[in-house]
């Protein structure tokens, strides 16, 4: 692939790692807030998956796995990971940023809390922890806003809180269109069930 910000203003198809966390014990889900700036346009700051990078050229499927790594600062082998799919997406996110992706989405079953995820990328502003159903009734429009665990990145590092997350502050594109959000939460979902195969679709 060649540079993702020229990837990303020309439109280029590539291929992108997507992993959600959840907590099997807990049944939570956990989101990822981005540091302001990252994505070359004005974007408010949403509660997105929990990671999502790009593949460099030669990377075999499972390379995708050190996004984990670079993002929370935990390491993590793909054996650890449960495949879900591909997505593939062609959309216009602000000017000069197209997305058109081959997107390899996985789940990853994490037992840890909040004060256990270092965050060692400076791309990571914090993290969200909220109830699987939860997720599942905010994205479904069942509910507008729901309890929540915050892990936020200051000056003098890391405060957790607890709060609520509203339905707004998720990504409106994962909300629209094919439903991101709430097949990705499903999944989870079914996997926490026992389930194993054809989990996205």
């Amino acid at each position: 692939m060649q540079d993702k910000k020229t990837a990303h203003r020309e439109g280029l198809w590539h291929r992108t790692f997507s992993c959600l966390a959840i907590d099997p014990a807990r049944r939570t889900v956990l989101l990822q807030k981005k540091s302001p700036g990252r994505y070359g346009f004005d974007r408010p700051d949403y509660a997105d998956i929990t990671v999502g990078g790009h593949y460099h050229a030669g990377e075999d499927i499972a390379d995708g796995v050190h996004e984990v790594h670079e993002e929370l600062g935990l390491p993590v082998s793909y054996d650890d990971l449960q495949p879900l799919g591909i997505r593939q997406v062609a959309v216009t996110l602000g000017p000069g940023y197209v997305e058109r992706e081959f997107q390899h989405w996985h789940l990853l079953p994490l037992r840890r809390g909040l004060p256990e995820i270092p965050l060692a990328d400076a791309e990571v502003a914090g993290l969200v922890e909220i109830d699987l159903q939860h997720a599942i009734d905010l994205v479904d429009g069942t509910r507008r806003d729901a309890p929540a665990s915050y892990a936020i990145r200051g000056d003098h590092g890391m405060a957790y809180t607890e709060g609520r997350l509203n339905r707004d502050d998720l990504v409106p594109t994962y909300l629209r269109t094919d439903q991101l959000n709430l097949r990705v939460f499903i999944a989870a979902r079914r996997y926490l069930a026992g389930e194993r195969d054809h989990l996205f679709w």
